[in-house]
């Protein structure tokens, strides 16, 4: 693929870090995970924390105690909050209130688009293969392929690869390294559904996680296809939640 130049001096990391679900129902969906993704779940200050491979890889909090808005929240390693989040401002995103969590100083910001994500500065990093259970890639769905392309370039310095496929997916890159996705709206998605990034968690068989999702009361919104990087099926969790699995087939992929 044709890429577009990235800076060499991105104040972010390649490949998502994070994720945080706030939820009607924590509990409820921590189980459901935990039977699709084999997640370990501690609770700590009314957080229930998740581990994949013996590694934190997520959290889960009720939707009363978080910032309003349900679903996931993507968050991407930085080396330095504060410098990350003026990149951010200086390319015309909004940043949010942010605080410690134990275990990284956070950050919600907002692209000019109004997609949320969040940027952290973990005390320590894990960059480990890929396994089953793990955040291993995250995709922006958008309604305006040059706006975020020009904010998350002017911002972090990532790259962007030329349109694949019937949808014109693209992947985002640093130092040539493809490390998540960006789609553009498909036809099937609901125009009220705003945009957002989703969250691919990686899984050793598809189908079995699949049938494990339907069988604990998630709904399958997509059957798994085919993509550049392996094999997705999308689902929404018993709280209505979006997330994807995805049995990888290529080592670009990796947290």
């Amino acid at each position: 693929m044709t890429t577009t130049m990235t800076d060499d001096a991105s104040p972010t990391a390649a490949g998502p870090s994070w994720a945080s679900l706030a939820s009607v129902d924590p509990h409820t969906v921590a189980s459901f995970y935990r039977a699709v993704l084999g997640w370990a779940i501690t609770e700590t200050n009314g957080r229930l924390i998740a581990s994949a491979a013996g590694t934190p890889v997520a959290d889960v909090v009720d939707l009363a105690t978080a910032d309003g808005t349900p679903g996931w929240l993507i968050h991407f390693d930085v080396d330095d909050l504060d410098t990350a989040l003026t990149a951010v401002s200086k390319a015309a995103g909004a940043v949010l209130p942010w605080a410690a969590d134990g275990w990284a100083e956070n950050a919600v910001v907002i692209d000019p688009n109004g997609t949320r994500f969040a940027l952290r500065a973990p005390a320590t990093r894990h960059r480990e293969r890929a396994a089953h259970g793990t955040l291993t890639w995250g995709e922006l769905i958008t309604d305006d392929v040059d706006t975020s392309a020009a904010f998350y370039r002017g911002a972090f310095g990532w790259g962007l690869t030329e349109p694949s496929g019937s949808l014109g997916r693209r992947e985002w890159q640093t130092h040539g390294r493809s490390f998540s996705g960006l789609l553009p709206r498909p036809p099937a998605m609901p125009a009220e559904t705003p945009a957002y990034w989703d969250v691919y968690f990686a899984v050793d068989d598809i189908e079995a996680a699949a049938t494990a999702a339907t069988e604990h009361g998630g709904t399958q919104l997509m059957p798994p296809v085919p993509i550049e990087i392996g094999t997705i099926t999308v689902f929404l969790d018993p709280a209505g939640a979006v997330f994807t699995l995805v049995q990888l087939t290529t080592e670009e992929a990796l947290a």
